[in-house]
C-alpha cells in the first residue's frame, strides 16, 4: 500500500467551499465530452470518503475484495490527528491524504480541499467507479464522477437523522443517491428512511451488513480462566460502554475484568481514564485495562483472548444510527469470528437476530444489576457459554461474512 499526500493548497486555490462546490454545474454524468475516447479504461476505483477509512471495516473489505480481484484502489483520506489506525498494506491499494484535521471537525477550507482533491484524482486516474461514502462524501463523490464520466456507487454508514442535515448537505446528499449506480446501506431499517427522504430507486439499493472476511478469522487459542475476560472494541462513548458495566463488575471479587480497545469518539475525551478509575479495587489496581488503538490486521486475533463480547446500545435514543444498529455494528460479528459468546442489549431486533439463534444474552445496559445477572450467567456456565461461542463462530464461517454479503456488490462492479 502507498501512502501520498496532497501538499496544502494556497489560499488563492481553495478559495471557498461554494466554488468548490460550484464546479459541478460545468459537468455532466451524461457528457461526453469529458471521457477520452479510446481503449477501455483500466480497472481503477476511487474510494472518497471525507475522513479516515481505517476506522470503516466495510471499506477495509471492499477495497481488499477490490485489490484481490485485479483492481487498483485509491483513497482519498481527511486524516485526524491522534487517529493512529492504518490500513492493511495492500500493493494495489494507495492512499492519498489531504492535511491533517486537529479533531473531527470537517472545516470549509479542509472540505474545499478535499473536493478539489477528489476531482484531480478523478481527472487523473479516470476511474471505472467511484465510490463514495456518507453525505460528506457526497459532494466530492458527485464532482469526481461527473469529471471522470464514470459511475457512481453511494455507500451510507452513518445516516443523518431525517430533516436535520443542513440544506446544502441534505441537496447534495439526495443528489448523490438519486444518481448513484448502485447504493448500499449496512441496515435495512435506515435504507427505507432514507429511500423515502431522498427518493432513490429501490432496485439499485443493497443492504450489506458490516462483517467479518473469512480471510480475518483468527485461530482460536485456548484462553484460561479465572478470570472472565469481558472485551469491547471501537469507540469508546458512554452510550456503548456505559459506567454501568464497570460498576457491574465490581460485583465479582475479581473474578470477571474488562478489556478495553479502541479510541475516544469526539465529545468523549477523557471518557476511557473515567472508565479504569472507576474500576479501581481497593488495593488501587483496575478491573478495567485500555490497551489502545489496534489496527484491523491485528484485532480480532486480540479479541479472541478474551471470553465475551460486549455489543450494548441504549434502550433508547434519538439518534437514528443507534436506534438502527444491528447489521450496521461490526462488534458483534467481530466478536462471533473470534470465537466469543456476546452480551447485548435486550431490543426486539438484536434479540431476535442474536439472542434468539443462540449466540448471545440479553441486558439492560442502563441498569448494573442487569448486567451484573448476564454476566454471571457467562460465568456460571462454562460450558454452555462455550457452545454459544462456537455456533457464533460456525455462523460466521457458513453465512454472514463480508465475502457472500458484498459479493452482489463485486458481480455489479464487475460489469463496469
Amino acid at each position: 500500500m502507498h501512502n501520498l499526500h496532497f501538499r496544502p493548497l494556497c489560499p488563492s486555490f481553495a478559495v471557498n467551499l461554494k466554488r468548490a462546490v460550484g464546479l459541478m454545474n460545468f459537468c455532466s454524468l451524461r457528457s461526453p465530452s469529458l471521457a477520452i475516447a479510446g481503449a477501455r479504461r483500466a480497472r481503477r476505483a476511487l474510494f472518497i470518503q471525507a475522513t479516515a477509512p481505517a476506522a470503516y471495516p466495510p471499506l477495509i473489505h471492499a477495497t481488499t475484495l477490490l485489490a484481490e480481484a485485479g483492481w487498483d484502489v485509491t483513497f482519498l483520506s481527511a486524516p485526524i490527528e491522534g487517529m493512529t489506525l492504518s490500513l492493511i498494506p495492500h500493493p494495489r491499494i494507495t492512499v492519498r491524504s489531504i492535511s491533517s484535521r486537529p479533531s473531527h471537525v470537517m472545516r470549509k477550507t479542509d472540505y474545499a480541499q478535499y473536493i478539489l482533491c477528489a476531482a484531480y484524482l478523478a481527472l487523473r486516474l479516470r476511474p471505472r467507479f467511484v465510490y463514495a461514502s456518507d453525505p460528506l462524501g457526497a459532494a466530492p463523490g458527485l464532482l469526481a464522477a461527473r469529471l471522470a464520466n464514470t459511475k457512481l456507487v453511494y455507500h451510507e454508514h452513518d445516516s443523518p437523522e431525517p430533516g436535520t442535515s443542513r440544506t446544502w448537505l441534505a441537496q447534495l446528499r439526495g443528489a448523490a443517491a438519486r444518481a448513484a449506480h448502485l447504493i448500499v446501506f449496512p441496515n435495512e431499517q435506515r435504507a427505507r428512511i432514507a429511500e423515502t427522504e431522498l427518493g432513490f430507486s429501490s432496485n439499485r439499493l443493497h443492504i450489506v451488513w458490516n462483517l467479518v472476511r473469512l480471510a480475518e478469522l483468527p485461530p482460536l487459542p485456548i484462553v484460561p480462566e479465572p478470570p472472565l475476560i469481558v472485551y469491547y472494541h471501537g469507540s469508546v462513548t458512554p452510550e456503548r460502554l456505559p459506567t454501568t458495566v464497570v460498576e457491574a463488575l465490581h460485583r465479582f471479587g475479581g473474578r470477571i475484568r474488562l478489556k478495553i480497545a479502541g479510541y475516544e469518539a469526539p465529545g468523549a475525551r477523557g471518557y476511557v481514564r473515567r472508565l479504569v478509575d472507576l474500576g479501581r479495587t481497593d488495593n488501587s489496581n483496575s478491573l478495567v485495562d485500555y490497551v489502545g488503538q489496534i489496527s484491523r490486521d491485528h484485532l480480532l486475533s486480540s479479541a479472541a483472548h478474551a471470553h465475551v463480547g460486549l455489543a450494548l446500545m441504549p434502550l433508547t435514543s434519538e439518534d437514528i444510527n443507534l436506534r438502527y444498529m444491528t447489521g450496521a455494528s461490526n462488534k458483534v460479528f467481530d466478536y462471533m469470528a473470534a470465537g466469543l459468546a456476546v452480551l447485548v442489549s435486550e431490543l426486539p431486533d438484536w434479540h431476535e437476530i442474536f439472542v434468539t439463534q443462540g449466540f448471545a444474552r440479553a441486558c439492560d445496559p442502563a441498569d448494573s444489576n442487569s448486567i451484573a445477572t448476564a454476566l454471571g450467567w457467562f460465568l456460571d456456565h462454562t460450558e454452555e457459554r462455550r457452545r454459544m461461542a462456537g455456533r457464533g463462530r460456525a455462523k460466521i464461517e457458513t453465512a454472514w461474512n463480508f465475502d457472500q454479503a458484498f459479493s452482489p456488490v463485486m458481480f455489479e462492479l464487475s460489469k463496469l
